[in-house]
């Protein structure tokens, strides 16, 4: 499996996927791996997911170009909606992808990129279109809630967590013992705002802040446990990273962290 992010404009103002973090005997963001993975032809096809975790649409793969110093995407063409999309029914017509609509937070937050999906097949194989377990997550307080094994007992995640000491993303992340209260929850949530630890005496550096958004709850290596796919928004840089349960729904781990298409 290997985790990237389509925007509909990402080469050259054709649809891209930027391959980032793949999954095979274990996880890995090593980008030369992973670009490679694709280039041999063994990720045929994409699964574009919308805002709502059902599929926007889907991209097969045609070939890896480089746009820009030290990082390849995969071009392809793109058959779907928008993934900054949400379907307005829950049951299209026979054959056809539901009907969907724009949600205007999207865009601006993302650039109108979103999570894609393939899965690693020989390079002889036809494409797949598998079909992928998600969840949702929502901000309660100081905490982000979400049910991690899909057994209906919430999880709750302190935010300012996700940041170690040097303010990169933690290497495992716990959960609180404190159950967090009512939130609603969602595919995608954005804009959460992680400020800086304050130092005594001197007030808080508002511009120094990191922003937070969660692309998608989403069970990426089968194991009905689900993934965190967030994006880190630094004063310079976008990382998406992804957090996996590893041994417990209890605590995270960070398995893996690449930069995201230029912005």
């Amino acid at each position: 499996m290997i985790l990237g992010e389509m925007c509909p404009q990402g080469a050259g103002g054709r649809p891209a996927v930027d391959p980032l973090i793949m999954r095979g005997i274990q996880w890995t963001d090593a980008a030369a791996d992973v670009v490679e993975t694709v280039e041999r032809g063994s990720v045929p096809r994409f699964i574009v997911f919308g805002v709502d975790g059902k599929m926007a649409g889907v991209f097969d793969t045609l070939g890896v170009v480089d746009i820009g110093v030290q990082q390849s995407v995969a071009t392809g063409t793109y058959v779907g909606a928008s993934p900054c999309t949400y379907a307005l029914s829950d049951k299209p017509s026979p054959g056809q992808l539901a009907t969907r609509a724009e949600d205007p937070a999207c865009g601006p937050v993302t650039n109108s990129c979103g999570i894609a999906v393939g899965e690693i097949t020989h390079p002889d194989d036809p494409p797949i279109t598998p079909a992928y377990t998600t969840g949702a997550a929502c901000v309660s307080g100081d905490q982000l809630a979400v049910d991690i094994d899909g057994d209906g007992r919430v999880e709750s995640f302190p935010i300012s967590g996700v940041l170690d000491g040097i303010r990169g993303p933690a290497a495992e992340w716990s959960a609180s013992p404190a159950a967090p209260g009512a939130c609603t929850p969602h595919f995608q949530v954005y804009d959460i705002k992680l400020l800086p630890e304050p130092d005594p005496g001197k007030p808080v550096d508002q511009k120094s802040a990191v922003m937070l958004d969660v692309l998608g709850v989403v069970d990426l290596d089968g194991d009905g446990r689900r993934e965190l796919v967030l994006a880190l928004r630094f004063p310079t840089v976008r990382s998406i990273v992804v957090y996996s349960p590893s041994s417990s729904a209890q605590r995270l781990e960070l398995v893996g962290e690449s930069p995201s298409f230029p912005r």
